[in-house]
């Protein structure tokens, strides 16, 4: 799958048509997340395993790392910041200041090997699974599924730009979006 591209992808805003088919394909239950979480740690791994490098509460867990708990809180850590980006899909507004927030965050991660591209892998790993989860929901005919698809990479570029725009301004000691005093 070909990376999406977007110009101007930081101040992107969906349409209606566009938000709603987010919320409608969209589940905060807990199964639904944990698979998704699991299934995007599961992309980045296999794709990039030096990105295991950053978890190593995950190593002492050998080949049963996906069974631990560890795996499982970091599945759920990031799928709750999808959830989080869903439920402020009306508010687009509030999304770049806590993306960027997370990108500021992963600056401490740099010491444990967090490298720039890293965020590509993220990036893919998302698409990946969104779109592998966009194609399983019967209730969507082909051209909403296609229009899920393409909204969901979309959301997963600008989530990935702005958490990248946070991560190299914080490296840089810079904090456009600095917390209310």
């Amino acid at each position: 799958m070909m990376r999406i591209k977007v110009k101007n992808v930081e101040r992107w805003e969906p349409n209606v048509y566009e938000k709603e088919l987010l919320r409608r394909t969209w589940s905060d239950e807990f199964e639904f997340l944990y698979e998704l979480g699991s299934s995007i740690y599961m992309y980045i791994f296999e794709h990039n395993p030096n990105c295991k490098q950053l978890f190593p509460q995950l190593i002492k867990y050998g080949d049963n790392w996906k069974d631990s708990r560890e795996f499982r809180s970091q599945a759920l850590k990031f799928v709750q910041t999808l959830s989080q980006v869903v439920k402020n899909i009306y508010h687009m507004d509030r999304l770049e200041p806590y993306l960027y927030g997370i990108g500021q965050r992963h600056c401490k991660y740099a010491g444990r090997g967090f490298k720039p591209e890293y965020w590509e892998d993220f990036q893919d790993a998302m698409e990946h699974s969104l779109a592998e989860h966009m194609n399983s929901l019967a209730d969507l005919d082909a051209r909403q599924r296609m229009d899920a698809v393409t909204v969901w990479r979309t959301l997963a570029l600008y989530v990935i730009a702005h958490m990248k725009a946070g991560y190299f301004d914080g490296l840089k000691s810079i904090n456009k979006h600095p917390p209310l005093a």
